[in-house]
């Protein structure tokens, strides 16, 4: 709480102090500290300045029923698992010792690649029988529990090992530890996805959301708050809930929603493709105007679809769910009203902690499970656009997979170049939400705090207007390599790498000489990273380097080479040979090949030999085929959205692939003794109109670094330059630190480090005694206080910041 006291963030490292915090504010309240011994007995902890130790009880229950507040938990958010595991390790290297969890999906932990529906088959008697159900990994879970509490920490290799040795369920044995977790790692839709917290009982009143990677957050809320309901499902959910509720009377509201649902799209899809057959598609944008015009024009649903925009929707559902009433021409507000008293029946019914639900649970079947299920987030879904109706968009198609491609160029286009390998849903209706504070709302509101960290979050204000909230306390940190560990270039040998590049027979040969020319100044044996936009894009330059012979030249220069593929199936398989390779210290090396805004590309450490250069080629501009792409351009340029202070949907646009771009960007110069070399492969960095506007959104650490030479042999040659100057001056090493016990009864970094570089790159920023006591007055005072060096103190060793995070 309380108001943001800073002033525009500086350069390098600032801190925007929180005005109007009471200074005592641990007196004020008492904590409930968990004893570990179990005995009544208390712990010791101080209580503000020049305070006593004392003894701080713990609160009966009825204290905490006075408003008293127990510890708070933490939820630690990122994107994928890989990226989870690697906070875990991190956290070993720690003091910290906290109860935690790491939650993941079924289909993450199950041993045996069970569905939902299957698991809640095999242990439907989990309730009355824990020890005898059907699956003996259920079973078993107890024992992993045991080990894993006694272990005290872990990570998710201890997890696995400890798991094959009792043939446990690591799902179960997640979600049991996440009753008494003070830390709990999750992926973001744990925390966005309001259906998933209400499953797992989450709740963030006395909580702190931590959300790593948090350029990501803006897509994931859209997301969140989004939902897509098959005609099938609806219909197998009308299909079982009659039968229901012939066992459970109360059974009879959600039936009536889904049965309302189910009938209005049916109605909708067959008016949609009667119109479209009348009129021969062109209603529904087919020969108007070409390509340009579709690209520039408000947004059109393609054959046999029906779109509904911001209020339209609203009046689409209120038609829906109440059709006798609002066909009798009753008021707009009484429809409304009983819109919503119907949905939030079927809301209340179908609620996982619902009466109904706990009986079902409690006879040892799932019978009900599934429609209730569908039900409620269907229902949730529903109930956020008829709250939210500007922010959304109602779209009946007859193919969810592909909605709004009318035209063949847009096939395979689709928005961040990855291939989908999902099963067909079919026809079906999509309630898109394309403002993230609908998800992001309801959890800064409930959080006590929530905290957003990531290189590439600006800009702030553009970020703050779409998450709808203001950020009080913001941290722009530099980066802590100095610029004679990074060769930064730009390269115009692939021309602007455009679609239409992309698809030129002659590019794959192009890219497989470029690649040539640079890797033989890059030193033997590490690691090369080379991201492209598409999936399918790798595939064929994979192919056409294996006809040409280009392949077998790049692996007798570099090694291995490899491609990364979509899904996760095989993407540990190809991580590890290509760490294999490196590691091997045989001068082979890598080269992998990935995509942008995949698992490579985001979250993962490539440092040291792993990664020595990475080329990004060409710039990720988000698909102009994806209509969710073009609905999200139109509403950002709408009135409505200008008033809320989102940007512009063309600068929307730029930023949304150059938050991906500079994400594979950071991939190497880990720490700071790293090094290496990147370069950024598309005339639109050179000399062309774009150049300065394209230089200026990459992160602020690189931009002043990028240089363009005359030829490609001036070029080269400077490369070899760079790393032989490093070879002959090599960075000190990383130091690894260890914490004993008797380390942690003093502060981690007692003596300040000696140079620039060093004082600021440490994630808790530690000062000179000069520096500390200049903070400290300015804490006193209330003041924003820069903690950058001035100008002639500055070394020339620094560089701006990597990026911003609030």
């Amino acid at each position: 709480g309380g108001k943001g006291g800073g002033e525009a963030v500086a350069p390098g490292v600032s801190v925007h102090v929180v005005k109007d915090e009471k200074p005592d504010l641990l007196e004020e309240f008492r904590f409930r500290v968990p004893n570990p011994g179990g005995g009544k007995g208390g712990v010791k902890v101080e209580a503000g300045a020049g305070a006593a130790d004392a003894d701080v009880p713990i609160p009966s229950p009825d204290e905490e029923e006075q408003g008293m507040l127990s510890v708070p938990r933490i939820y630690l958010c990122s994107r994928t698992h890989s990226q989870l595991h690697q906070l875990v390790k991190e956290l070993k290297r720690t003091p910290y010792r906290p109860r935690y969890t790491i939650l993941g999906s079924r289909a993450q932990y199950c041993p045996i690649k069970k569905s939902d529906d299957e698991c809640a088959d095999l242990t439907k008697n989990k309730a009355s029988r824990p020890l005898e159900t059907a699956c003996g990994y259920y079973n078993k879970k107890g024992k992993l529990l045991t080990e894993l509490r006694h272990a005290g920490i872990w990570d998710m290799e201890d997890m696995a090992e400890a798991a094959d040795a009792h043939r446990s369920c690591k799902f179960f044995a997640m979600k049991d530890l996440l009753a008494d977790a003070e830390l709990v790692l999750c992926p973001y839709n744990y925390i966005f996805d309001p259906g998933i917290r209400n499953a797992l009982g989450i709740e963030l009143g006395n909580a702190a959301v931590i959300i790593d990677e948090g350029h990501n957050v803006e897509d994931v809320c859209r997301e969140g708050a989004s939902f897509e309901a098959s005609l099938k499902d609806l219909q197998d959910g009308v299909n079982e809930l009659e039968s229901v509720v012939n066992f459970y009377g109360e059974a009879q509201s959600a039936l009536q929603f889904m049965s309302l649902m189910h009938g209005w799209l049916n109605r909708q899809l067959d008016q949609a493709k009667n119109d479209g057959a009348r009129d021969g598609g062109r209603a529904h944008g087919r020969g108007v105007g070409g390509f340009a015009s579709k690209m520039s024009g408000p947004v059109v649903p393609g054959p046999d679809e029906r779109l509904w925009k911001g209020e339209e929707g609203e009046r689409a559902l209120l038609h829906a769910l109440c059709p006798t009433l609002a066909g009798t021409g009753a008021n707009v507000e009484s429809v409304r009203r009983h819109a919503l008293m119907v949905v939030d029946k079927a809301i209340a019914v179908a609620d996982y902690s619902s009466p109904l639900r706990q009986k079902i649970s409690d006879t040892g079947k799932s019978f009900g499970e599934s429609s209730l299920g569908k039900c409620y987030g269907t229902a949730k879904a529903v109930r956020s656009l008829l709250t939210n109706p500007r922010d959304y968009v109602l779209y009946a198609v007859p193919d969810l997979d592909h909605p709004g491609e009318t035209d063949s160029y847009f096939a395979g286009r689709r928005f961040g170049g990855s291939d989908s390998n999902t099963r067909g849903q079919g026809a079906g209706v999509a309630m898109w939400c394309l403002r993230p504070s609908v998800a992001f709302g309801p959890v800064s509101d409930e959080a006590m705090c929530v905290i957003v960290t990531s290189g590439t979050l600006s800009p702030i204000g553009s970020l703050e207007g779409e998450l709808g909230v203001k950020f009080p306390v913001k941290v722009e940190a530099p980066h802590v390599v100095p610029r004679r560990q990074i060769h930064v270039e730009a390269l115009d040998a692939l021309g602007d790498f455009t679609a239409r590049t992309q698809d030129n027979p002659k590019m794959p040969a192009q890219l497989a000489r470029l690649l040539l020319k640079y890797l033989r100044a890059v030193p033997r044996g590490t690691g090369s990273l080379v991201f492209l936009p598409k999936y399918a894009l790798i595939r064929r330059i994979m192919e056409d380097w294996e006809r040409s012979g280009a392949l077998a030249e790049l692996e007798a220069l570099v090694g291995t080479v490899l491609a990364e593929e979509p899904g996760a199936q095989t993407f540990a398989s190809t991580l590890d040979v290509f760490r294999g390779a490196i590691d091997a210290k045989d001068g082979g090396g890598a080269l992998m090949l990935a995509v942008y805004r995949g698992k490579v590309s985001e979250g993962l450490d490539f440092k040291d030999d792993f990664a020595r250069a990475v080329f990004c080629v060409g710039i990720p501009f988000p698909s102009v085929g994806d209509v969710k792409v073009r609905l999200k351009r139109e509403y950002n340029n709408s009135r409505y959205a200008r008033d809320s202070r989102l940007m512009p949907g063309g600068d929307w646009y730029s930023h949304q692939a150059f938050r991906a771009y500079n994400q594979a960007l950071g991939r190497c110069i880990r720490h700071q003794h790293d090094y290496a070399s990147i370069f950024l492969v598309d005339a639109r960095f050179c000399m062309s109109e774009e150049a300065d506007r394209n230089k200026a959104m990459v992160s602020k650490w690189m931009r002043n670094l990028v240089q363009r030479f005359r030829d490609s042999c001036e070029s080269i040659g400077t490369l070899g330059e760079f790393f032989q100057r490093i070879a002959a001056d090599p960075p000190g090493p990383p130091k690894e630190t260890t914490h004993t016990t008797a380390q942690l009864a003093t502060p981690m970094m007692s003596q300040p480090p000696a140079t620039q570089d060093e004082v600021l790159g440490v994630v808790d920023v530690t000062f000179t005694q000069a520096e500390r006591l200049r903070r400290d007055e300015a804490v006193r005072d209330g003041r924003h206080v820069d903690l950058t060096l001035s100008d002639d103190e500055d070394d020339g060793d620094g560089d701006e910041g990597e990026g911003e995070g609030e």
